[in-house]
């Protein structure tokens, strides 16, 4: 049996043994990258953190452009991986060939918060956009995960920025109106979306906007925009690593809760 094949066969089953005799061999990069992705797409920790010994790039494209990391969020069910990717190198801002991809978006694809969490910890960008301008947030948005939407607005990302869903361009605001989602819509404004209606075709109308904000959302809508664009000027003067430069600043706890979007966390 090709070397490639059996070493490929003992990470998918998980028989660290064999992969470890074949490994003495003269194996080629190709082999140790791609074992190192399906063991990173496995969240087999042991495995990963042999091959990255051994030689595996922690950063390869393979199988489509995508890295271990991108893999490890995407499927991994063990964040450990995706925390030893990046603990030992792994570009978290890398993305894969085809779709423009980055791990922030695979795990905002899988809805994974964990993951979100250490990428974002990491430095992973919030705003990256992919082979369709998409946005982590758009995807979260487009799968109607309203946690996956709380965590990355409260992460500061752009909430305004479009990309393409259904081949139309959408903004997260406008997506999350057309799939009739409130609670998204609600997190949006609050984090001072625009509603900008930009073609004429769309089943949202400017009327249909006040309706639902003042009338099904119980939301004011021009004194809260006015106040979340000055929300939104001081947040973007302290990215990056938004969450980590807001705990350092010395403020008053008020202010804090104001540039922290504290309202998320009510129910109100």
């Amino acid at each position: 049996m090709d070397v490639a094949i059996q070493c490929v066969s003992a990470v998918q089953a998980n028989d660290i043994s064999s992969l470890i005799r074949y490994l003495e061999g003269d194996i080629h990069q190709e082999v140790l990258d791609s074992c190192l992705c399906w063991a990173s797409r496995l969240g087999n920790l042991n495995i990963v953190t042999l091959l990255a010994t051994r030689g595996a790039n922690l950063n390869a494209n393979v199988w489509g452009g995508f890295t271990p990391l991108i893999l490890s969020a995407m499927f991994s069910p063990n964040t450990e991986v995706l925390r030893y990717l990046i603990e030992n190198g792994s570009n978290v801002n890398r993305c894969s060939i085809k779709l423009r991809q980055t791990a922030l978006h695979a795990a905002a694809i899988r809805g994974h918060l964990e993951s979100i969490k250490i990428l974002l910890a990491a430095g992973a960008d919030p705003d990256a956009q992919d082979y369709l301008w998409k946005t982590p947030l758009l995807h979260a948005v487009n799968n109607n995960n309203a946690a996956c939407v709380k965590l990355l607005i409260q992460q500061n990302c752009d909430v305004n920025i479009t990309g393409w869903v259904n081949g139309r361009s959408l903004s997260p605001l406008l997506l999350a109106l057309m799939k009739n989602n409130l609670e998204i819509t609600k997190m949006l404004i609050l984090a001072g979306a625009r509603f900008e209606k930009t073609v004429i075709d769309y089943p949202m109308n400017i009327t249909n906007y006040y309706q639902i904000v003042e009338d099904n959302l119980n939301i004011e809508l021009r004194p809260v925009y006015l106040q979340q664009q000055c929300r939104i000027c001081i947040r973007q003067l302290l990215k990056p690593q938004f969450i980590t430069k807001l705990r350092q600043i010395i403020l008053p706890q008020r202010i804090k809760d104001f540039l922290s979007l504290s309202e998320l966390n009510t129910d109100s």
